[in-house]
């Protein structure tokens, strides 16, 4: 039986590879890929080797507090370490920490590199290249398949990559050692800053670097070879007929100086062009060397030169096998190199080079090369792309290569290329780079050309030279010519031979190699044969001539041209005895040569004949400078040692360093051999300048290569025992030289001495070994001349002179480097002691400089071994201490000291030194340390800033307890104490608050903050032992630690929130979180104050707020109740908490505001002060009050912060800020707080364009203030000013507002008012002319508004679902709108705001799915505003002009009209069963407010039966004729046009039958049988009627007055039918269908909603209208009372025009008193009865409707209303936008078993008064609407308008619309919504095709289901691994951390 129970996991750490979901299965825990689980348990199928895990039990990494079960196939397994194995164990991958960091890397890139797409598109670019980059390089490292040496490269590739991405996405720097993260606990402070710091080094540039550290770690020598380039020539074939054996010389030509500069490389060919060595064939390659930036500059040629070698004369019928090969010119070819070489890339390029064959004028052969590239030139496009016509030619063809660094690295590289064998060509002569240990010894010798005397012969000589190098002895040296390189060396070079030619012209250039010990004997012989064309057996010899290599046995053979003499010999055995004859031709004229010459030569010679040749030494061995020369043979030659030493300092460089070995062999031979006993070599000076000369020179950067060379020569060759001495006593009195001042004149000064201290040093070490070694006993005088020389040095270092200031600060720079060689002579004491006794005789006021460079010297000998060793760590200790404290003291020099003391501290953790040490350097500086960081400048902290807050950290962090009470007891108690206290914790509070180190080093951040931490607890320690109780308590002191508590809690560094899981994890796991630690001091320390408390309120109520709201719990649990114990000790000090009230307020609002705080903040603000006033009788009311005030001012504050950014959030911020402002004014009367945000809320309006909100919210300001003279101090941009003039201000200002917004009408007042103080208080005249001047200007724009401005429209908001912010979810709101404000705008704006909102497709009441869900839903509808019945209007004639302005302004109740019909619809005749349902609104203030909407506060519902449908239709009728006729009168042009239009519609009324209809509808008995409640309005009706006839007469002889001629058809036609209608009324008094049946009695307009139209017209709500088939009708209710959430009104959209915007959102009130509004003119102002009135009407006219089951109908179809009246402005009206339903009615009460098919009851009428039916709003006229604005009618979408719902109004059922994806908009353009929705409707027929995914691969696993908890079955054998096993009762190991195994399950 297999074990089926759960068993504590063996392997614990795995990585998910598959998506893993729970779906309804509880317990288990939800995956996704890349997680990674900490296995705790696992749940095994089988027994034995079958034993296997199908479920896990664990966590993820991702969130450790969730645990579930999972399945075991969704996770691959990786090894880990379990650390601390039980319940509280964690587990930490094995991986290789590269590819981990990596990994982690990678995730947390990602998250960044999608933002940078949209912002930095470079750096995306980049960190995309780097990303692939570490991929693949990840990739390669787990492949597991690289070198050890290619893996170490490649981890520091990944390094680089990582911190340059880090550093330029502004993460965390990451301190390595190398390449290895460091553990800030196992490293000191000093090496984390400088890790740190190297970091950023790598973060630079625009790349990251390539470079690995091998590749750093390179020598000198690597570097320089680095910039030399090497050129590769494969010679592949010889496209030309040579007819016999060739010879080809390949060589680089530099042609704007028209010599070679390499070598020949020589391919030899067959006739057949075949290589004469097989084993080259197609493997001709020889590589041109060393070739500089300079030369790849320059014009270089490959020039080609090819010789024949066979016969003199090419016959091809002599077939024999001649005996004699002579050398004969054939061609030429040359190749452009520049273009190549600029090419700079590693390809081989094949090239062809055409031949220029010079056999027929072989003269023009030395120079044919210069000739073709002069040619080259004056083609157009020199290049080296050749044509495949050239490719044909004849010609040469090679390829090129050229390569760049060490030639090892290359041959490293190119194994294969070297392998097969390549030639080496050399450059003529040095490279710039020398190498050391480069032995060269070549002779390039040319022959230029030659002259023979033809003498009696008729033809000129075939002549041929054979050049020989002869030893002194006359024998031949073999095998030391090459005439090219790529074959061996010959004795003897013959050289070409030109046709018949006396005056040959070579220019032919051989290498002679001749051996080093044979060199300076040797000379070279030309011999001269003619060459007959006849194969004769021997060559007839002519001549010779000779050249000697060194001259007089002094310096060799200088280079340049020489001219020899040809001496003639038939014979080659006669030459000899000839080296002392004169072998130059200029010889013989020089009469000390021609002196000492026999007079019968033994050879004889003619003046005419000789031979040039050049010659080019190139030697490391062999000199041409006789100075050096002097130098080598100074010991036979002792009268010259003085000047050649002389003049071997004013030696170049380069012929120094070439043969340096050999000079200081020569050198140091005069110092050890040359002197008697006991007495020094007199030139020891000259001796010593000249070895200070050479290892000066050395230290230039162009010969540092050569250092070691010295260095070899110093351990190989070096051999003289006695040098120690001379050195020494030079050394000595050049000092001393020094000393006196007499040594500054001298050519070489003390200084270059000391420049070179360490190579004199080491000499002097390897010369007293090499003694002690030779003569087995140690000098007796060493110590003794080391003493002097150190006693030298002090005496210098003592010297005030100035002129010996740059030799003091050389020695102290440079005698650290003697440090090393001493120590192998002396003790580490004893050269302690001399460098202290040395250094005491420096000034105690040392100059920068020399301060700089003795504290330079302290560093060295800290990082020396003189530091390690006790002994003389007493001595350099307390030396450097010194230094350092002066430094400290007098900030000088503050960067290096504080390196020092780095590296002080950093030794004293790497050599474990004795707590003594510590001590004495903590006593020393720590106080000091502390003192300098306070002082410094800024420019001083940016320099030493950082490593001396390191320095302190490490002091601290060395400090344990004892050091603690050590240190305080070194300071009394009292002052001193005090003193330092208040030091430490203002240092510490500096470092916290500045940023001393940059954000991304959070390692070093963390690790300080921990000390600092450590180091706060001692603190608090003692400042609760001696600063707390009595007199001994210091406020000052206890100000400064509460500062540095709530600075250390609140740093940005410790805010842990904002920083990723992983990173937090990190910190937490390692530090804790230490804003809790400190938190829960100050809690402590606060509660151990006791009376002391009252002295920090309310100081520190701020500062404590701001630690409040640290967004972590415990913190927040911790200091809250501190401002419990500050209200209640000022309680019990003062009686009350007002300070603490005050302060908590204003420092709150700045606090929130400024980002800080949150939701769970004010919860637990909340919670907690009101437990714990709870508890305490004195605060219990006045304690509660404040906290309630309190939160709820936290809740606006929050509010506000979230939309105080951005522009779409505009709207958001006014009603926030209006919030706020209305809480300071009513709540806590804050008058200060009160009017910032006036300030604030006045220039949102004012950048908004809402001038005439702008103008009454400043206007909040302004009545404030007084005219009065006292004085204001300078606030909100205001400056200081006396109290009227800022009124005066203010005032002006908000008529400025007022005028640009047109309401002229709030100005005037305010005119009025000033005008009042100019004249009787000020008495200026100007300003009184200029105000009342802008009145007048007021009155007359009122009197012309309706060309300069047009009426707002208002709209309805309502906003649904839980999602959306407190302040707007499920409420509605009235939003004032501008002038031709469109609905498409509010739309746009809306979905804007709010893109997550779907715009409601229907107007049917949202369920409580809808508003208790997430979704977001808005409804937007037209209103039209009710104006308030005006008292100073009442019996006055008022014009137009004047009362439009207050029937749209000031006013709070607004109505729209929803239609539905009574019973079944009339399909005949629709009057008879059309309803009205009128809902009316109030807004909690009138608009236009100081907000652009409102809430609605108050809703009712009214419902109007058929014949007042139709009363209201005709008084509107009515009422705007007589508003056109009379306006004709005044304005012609504009309204006769419209009353032509109104006349014609009324009077030929062909649509809807007009009065026929009427008739039949209610002039019958049958209406007055089902409605006899009803009937008394028909007298009204007909009233009406006749009224309208009246109208219509007079407006059609108004008409006829006016008429035009192409008018005039048209008015005769309506009188006609006019005339006919008049006499049907007159006669019957009343209409009769029967007499109307030939026309109509007018269009008589339908009832429906303002705005219906498109999308895209709009008009005033005023006067919009719309016909009922324009309608699309449902029964559902769209009227409900507001819900009583309070909230915030919606954002209404922005209108998009220039001088105005829309805000976006209404007020919120709940239940707070109204902001006081700005006084209005009496013109302005409502009647206080006005609310009443409409009210009481209202009421009235609820009883209108009848019982009749009838009229209880709601319309059946929504075709009935299709056929309505045809224009209404009826209430203007609602059809609802979106618009949600309420939840209850006001009319009457809910009746939840109402039938829902049962049509709307209408109000039971209350008495049948006809006077009371026609009072109210029914019977409300009013003012004459202004002209109708086509352009800007607003057709309202045509959604389903529901009817009421209610007890008494049931709702009708509907069908639920869909609601449509939020992420459409709907619109519809130019025309009716209907169609609009009908393309919504089309849009949302179709279904998204969501593509399948593809396959996965491998395929995802199948998911082992659950069994039954506590089930135990035996798996049968035919189950996969993936089937589903038995899962069996758990028996959990854990139990004591998660007995529970549901609730610590992730859901």
């Amino acid at each position: 039986m297999g074990d089926f129970s759960w068993k504590a996991a063996r392997r614990k750490y795995g990585v998910v590879v598959y998506n893993y979901t729970t779906g309804d299965v509880k317990g288990c825990l939800p995956l996704e890929t890349g997680e990674c689980v900490h296995i705790l348990e696992e749940y095994c199928t089988g027994s034995g080797a079958d034993r296997k895990a199908t479920w896990y039990r664990g966590y993820s990494f991702h969130n450790r507090k969730a645990k579930g079960i999972f399945p075991a196939s969704f996770v691959h397994l990786k090894e880990c370490k379990v650390e601390n194995e039980g319940p509280y164990e964690s587990v930490i991958p094995i991986e290789d920490a590269t590819i981990k960091e990596v990994t982690f890397v990678l995730r947390e890139w990602n998250l960044i590199w999608k933002q940078l797409f949209v912002e930095d598109n470079t750096l995306f670019s980049k960190i995309t290249m780097v990303m692939v980059e570490l991929m693949s390089f990840r990739c390669q490292l787990l492949a597991n398949t690289l070198t050890n040496d290619q893996s170490r490269d490649m981890k520091e590739q990944i390094i680089s990559r990582i911190d340059w991405g880090n550093g330029k996405l502004g993460l965390d720097l990451v301190p390595r050692r190398d390449g290895k993260q460091v553990d800030p606990d196992n490293c000191s402070f000093i090496e984390l800053y400088r890790l740190h710091c190297q970091s950023m080094e790598s973060c630079k540039g625009t790349s990251p670097r390539k470079q690995t550290m091998r590749d750093k770690a390179r020598s000198s020598r690597e570097k320089v070879a680095s910039s030399m380039s090497h050129l590769v020539i494969n010679f592949k074939s010889l496209a030309c007929n040579v007819g016999d054996e060739s010879e080809t010389y390949l060589s680089l030509f530099d042609s704007s100086t028209s010599k070679f500069i390499s070598e020949k490389f020589l391919v030899r060919n067959t006739n057949k062009g075949m290589p004469v060595n097989m084993d080259k064939l197609h493997n001709y390659r020889g590589i041109f060397m060393d070739l500089n930036e300079a030369d790849l500059e320059r014009d270089l040629y490959l020039v080609a030169q090819i010789f024949r070698s066979g016969r003199m004369l090419q016959e091809s019928s002599n077939k024999k096998i001649p005996k004699f090969h002579y050398r004969r010119p054939w061609g030429v070819a040359v190749l452009f190199l520049k273009d190549v070489l600029a090419l700079k890339r590693e390809e081989e390029l094949d090239f062809h080079m055409k031949v220029q064959s010079c056999v027929e004028s072989e003269s023009s052969f030395p120079s044919l090369h210069e000739t073709l590239i002069k040619k080259q030139n004056m083609m157009i496009g020199k290049g080296f792309i050749t044509s495949e016509k050239d490719k044909q030619s004849i010609g040469i063809a090679v390829s090129l290569k050229l390569f760049h660094g060490d030639l090892a690295t290359i041959k490293a590289e190119q194994p294969m290329m070297f392998s097969k064998g390549i030639t080496v060509v050399q450059k003529m002569g040095f490279s710039d780079t020398i190498n050391p240990g480069e032995v060269r010894n070549d002779l390039y010798l040319t022959l230029v050309n030659s002259e023979f005397d033809r003498g009696s012969k008729k033809a000129a000589k075939n002549v041929e030279v054979t050049v020989t190098v002869y030893d002194s002895n006359g024998d031949l040296i073999p095998e030391c010519i090459s005439g090219g390189c790529g074959e061996d060396a010959v004795t003897k070079y013959y050289s070409s031979i030109f046709y018949h030619n006396n005056n040959p012209k070579w220019n032919d250039t051989i290498r002679l190699s001749i051996p080093i010990d044979k060199f300076q004997c040797a000379h070279i012989r030309f011999e001269f044969c003619h060459c007959s064309t006849r194969d004769k057996t021997e060559k007839q010899l002519y001549g010779f001539a000779f050249l000697s290599l060194n001259p007089y046995d002094s310096a060799t053979q200088a280079d340049g041209t020489h001219t020899l003499c040809i001496y003639k010999c038939d014979t080659a055995s006669k030459i000899k005895n000839y080296l002392k004859l004169p072998s130059f031709q200029d010889d013989f004229s020089d009469p000390k040569v021609t002196a000492n010459l026999p007079n019968q030569l033994p050879y004889g010679r003619s003046s005419k004949e000789y031979l040039t040749v050049t010659t080019f030494l190139c030697s490391t061995k062999f000199t041409q400078q006789a100075d050096l020369v002097g130098v080598f043979q100074s010991s036979s030659r002792q009268e010259c040692i003085e000047q050649s030493l002389r003049n071997l300092i004013n030696l170049r460089g380069q012929e120094v360093v070439r043969y340096l070995q050999d000079i200081l062999d020569a050198l140091f031979y005069m110092y050890g051999n040359t002197s008697s006993e006991g007495e020094r070599f007199k030139h020891s000076a000259e001796v010593f300048h000249a070895l200070v000369h050479i290892f000066n020179l050395l230290q230039d950067s162009k010969f540092e290569k050569f250092l070691c060379v010295l260095e070899a020569y110093l351990e190989e060759n070096f051999s003289y025992p006695l040098v120690y001495r001379d050195l020494l006593i030079c050394l000595q009195e050049k000092t001393e030289l020094a000393v006196s001042c007499a040594d500054f004149d001298k050519e070489y000064t003390v200084e270059n001495v000391f420049q070179v201290l360490e190579q004199i040093f080491r000499f002097i070490e390897k010369s007293y070994k090499l003694f002690q070694g030779q003569y087995g006993v140690q000098p007796d005088n060493f110590k003794q001349l080391l003493g002097s020389v150190f006693r030298s040095f002090g005496r210098i270092m003592s010297s005030s002179e100035i002129a010996s200031r740059k030799a003091q600060v050389m020695l102290l720079k440079q005698l650290n480097k003697t440090f090393q060689p001493l120590l192998k002579l002396i003790t580490r004491k004893e050269l302690a002691g001399l460098v202290q006794d040395m250094c005491s005789k420096m000034s105690k006021d040392l100059q920068p400089l020399l301060l700089e460079a003795k504290v330079q010297l302290c560093r060295e000998m800290v990082n020396s071994d003189l530091f390690p060793e006790q002994a003389s760590r007493d001595i350099v200790l307390p030396m450097c201490m010194s230094v350092l404290k002066k430094c400290l003291i007098t900030k000088r020099v503050l960067p290096l000291a504080s390196q020092t003391l780095g590296d002080i501290l950093d030794r004293f953790r790497e050599i474990s030194v004795p707590d003594g040490d510590s001590q004495y350097v903590l006593k020393i500086l720590f106080d000091l340390l502390m003192q300098t960081l306070l002082v410094i400048d800024e420019a001083q902290q940016e320099e030493a800033g950082g490593m001396m807050i390191c320095c302190l950290m490490e002091l601290l962090r060395k400090m344990e307890e004892l050091h603690y009470t050590s240190l305080m007891n070194t300071y009394p108690k009292g002052r001193p104490l005090k003193d330092f206290l208040i030091r430490v914790l203002l240092v510490f509070r500096d470092l916290i608050k500045r940023d001393v180190f940059p954000a991304s080093w959070t390692v070093m951040r963390m690790a300080t903050n921990h000390v600092i931490l450590t180091a706060i607890q001692y603190v608090a320690q003692s400042l609760t032992e001696h600063f707390l109780t009595g007199i001994d308590f210091d406020n000052q002191l206890w100000s400064n630690y509460f500062d540095l508590a709530v600075s250390f809690v609140t740093q940005p560094s410790l805010q842990l929130e904002k920083m990723s899981d992983a990173k937090r994890n990190k910190i937490k796991d390692k530090y804790q979180d230490m804003r809790v630690l400190i938190g829960l001091q100050i809690q402590t320390l606060w509660n151990g104050l006791g009376n002391q408390k009252r002295h920090f309120i309310p100081s520190l109520v701020g500062p404590f707020l701001e630690v409040t709201m640290v967004p972590e719990t415990d913190v927040r649990k911790a200091t809250i109740p501190i401002f419990f114990d500050m209200m209640l000790c000022e309680q019990q000090v003062k009686g009350n908490f007002t300070s603490v009230e005050s302060e908590i307020i204003e420092k709150m609002d700045i606090l929130i505001t400024g980002n800080n705080g949150d939701t769970e903040y004010r919860t637990l603000f909340n919670q907690i002060l009101l437990d714990k006033v709870q508890t305490e009788p004195v605060l219990r009311e006045d304690g509660r009050r404040f906290v309630v005030s309190v939160t709820n001012l936290l809740e606006k504050l929050l509010d506000y912060r979230q939309v105080i950014e951005g522009e779409e959030h505009r709207d958001k911020r006014m009603h926030c800020t209006f919030n706020i402002l209305n809480f300071y004014k009513d709540n806590i009367n804050r008058e200060e707080m009160y009017i910032r945000y006036i300030n604030k809320l006045f220039l949102l309006h004012h950048d908004a364009n809402n001038f005439v909100e702008a103008g009454l919210t400043l206007q909040l300001y302004a009545q404030l203030l007084r005219w009065t003279t006292d004085q204001l101090s300078a606030s909100l941009g205001y400056p200081a000013q006396k109290e009227w003039e800022r009124k005066e201000e203010l005032t002006l200002k908000v008529i400025e507002c007022f005028d640009k917004g047109k309401a002229w009408e709030y100005g005037i007042p305010l005119c009025k008012e000033l005008a009042e103080v100019y004249e009787k208080k000020l008495f200026n005249y100007k300003k009184l002319s200029q105000i009342l001047q802008r009145e007048a200007a007021f009155f007359n724009n009122i009197l012309e508004g309706s060309s300069l401005r047009q009426n707002p429209s208002y709209y309805r908001v309502a906003y649904y679902g839980m999602s959306f912010p407190p302040f707007v979810r499920n409420k509605e709101f009235v939003y004032r709108g501008d002038e031709c404000l469109k609905l498409a705008t509010i739309m746009s704006h809306l979905i804007t705001e709010f893109p997550s909102a779907s715009i409601l497709t229907s107007s049917a009441p949202p369920d409580d799915k809808v508003r208790e869900g997430e979704q977001q839903y808005i409804q937007i509808s037209s209103l039209k505003p009710v104006p308030s019945e005006r008292s100073e209007f009442q019996g006055h004639t008022v014009p137009t002009e004047i009362s439009n302005f207050y029937s749209v302004n000031e006013v709070d109740m607004f109505q729209f009209d929803r239609p539905y019909h009574r019973g079944e619809r009339n399909e005949d005749n629709e009057f008879k069963t059309l309803c009205l349902e009128r809902k009316v609104l109030k807004t909690s203030y009138k608009l236009p407010g100081i907000l652009r909407w409102y809430e609605v506060v108050h809703t009712e519902v009214i419902h109007l039966p058929p014949i007042l449908v139709a009363t209201e239709n005709i008084r509107t009728v009515n009422t705007e004729l007589d508003y056109l006729t009379g306006r004709c009168k005044s304005n012609t042009d504009m309204f006769f046009q419209q009353l032509m239009m109104r006349l014609q519609g009324v009077i030929n009324s062909v649509v809807n039958g007009g009065l026929p209809k009427y008739q039949e509808a209610f002039f019958c008995d049958e209406f007055a049988s089902k409605h006899p409640d009803e009937v008394c309005h028909l007298s009204e009706l007909k009233l009406l009627l006749v009224e309208q006839v009246d109208l219509m007469e007079r407006g059609l002889q108004k008409t006829e007055s006016m008429c035009t001629e192409e008018m005039k058809p048209l008015q005769k036609t309506l009188v006609e039918m006019f005339s006919k209608l008049k006499q049907d009324i007159t006669e019957s008094g009343s209409p009769r269908a029967g007499r109307l049946r030939g026309g109509s009695l007018g269009a008589l307009p339908r009832p429906g909603t303002p705005g219906s139209g498109s999308l895209n017209s709009s008009s005033s709500n005023r006067s919009s209208i719309t016909s009922a088939e324009a309608i699309s009708q449902d029964g559902d209710n769209i009227y409900m009372d507001p819900p009583e959430d309070s909230g915030m009104p919606p954002p209404p959209p922005e209108k998009r025009r220039i001088g105005s915007r829309l805000a976006n959102y209404g007020a919120y009130l709940g239940g707070q008193q109204a902001p006081p509004i700005p006084s209005r003119p009496a013109s302005a102002l409502v009647s206080g009865s006005a609310l009443q009135q409409l009210t009481n009407r209202l009421q009235q006219s609820r009883g209108v409707t009848g019982s009749d089951p009838a009229l209880n109908q709601s319309p059946s179809s929504q075709r009935a209303l299709t056929t309505s009246v045809s224009i209404s402005n009826l209430g203007s009206g609602s059809r609802t936008f979106d618009s949600p339903t309420m939840q209850r009615m006001v009319s009457s009460p809910d009746k939840s078993n109402a039938d829902p098919s049962t049509p709307p009851p209408l109000p039971q009428r209350r008495t049948s008064s006809a006077a009371e039916i026609g009072t109210g709003i029914l019977n409300t006229r009013p003012p004459p609407p202004p002209p109708r604005q086509s352009t800007h009618d607003l057709r309202f979408l045509s959604y389903n308008v529901p009817s009421p719902t209610s007890a008494s109004v049931p709702t009708v059922p509907e069908e639920k619309p869909a609601i449509p994806s939020r992420s459409r908009n709907v619109t519809a353009v130019n025309g009716s919504f209907d169609q609009g929705l009908t393309a919504v409707k089309e849009q949302d027929s179709g279904e998204d095709k969501i593509p399948p995914l593809p396959p996965r691969v491998p395929p995802r696993p199948s998911i082992p289901p659950l069994p039954e908890v506590g089930t135990s079955s035996q798996p049968s054998p035919k189950e996969s691994a993936t089937s589903p096993p038995p899962v069996p009762k758990r028996t959990s190991i854990y139990r004591r951390v998660s007995s529970d195994s549901v609730e610590d399950t992730h859901m």
